[in-house]
């Protein structure tokens, strides 16, 4: 089965939450999974508490691979406390690497 990797690069709104939804799905036919928050993407990560969101959701359908690209955190005064799910922060030369490492990669 493929691996798709999927890049959430918008604010939380239709078109990055399609992308969540679509994330959700190959989970669901436990398909190997991961998501990288890039841009302002980085937001849908904040305040999950406080409002619906289906990034809230990705643990529970087994999608564990969530990266945060250090540079979106930096050029935004973010750290990774600021956030509210477990990801890994993710360099320019890790990203390389989990666009090589992925068959598929999907964008919002």
């Amino acid at each position: 089965m493929k691996s798709v990797l999927y890049l959430i690069r918008r604010r939380p709104g239709i078109p990055a939450d399609e992308s969540m939804d679509m994330a959700l799905v190959s989970g669901v036919f436990e398909q190997r999974t991961a998501v990288l928050f890039l841009d302002d993407g980085v937001y849908q990560l904040l305040g999950l508490a406080e409002r619906q969101s289906s990034v809230k959701a990705l643990p529970t359908y087994d999608i564990d691979d969530l990266y945060v690209a250090a540079d979106s955190l930096i050029a935004r005064q973010l750290s990774l406390e600021d956030i509210d799910l477990p990801v890994r922060e993710a360099s320019a030369e890790a990203i390389q690497g989990l666009f090589a490492a992925h068959d598929v990669i999907l964008t919002d």
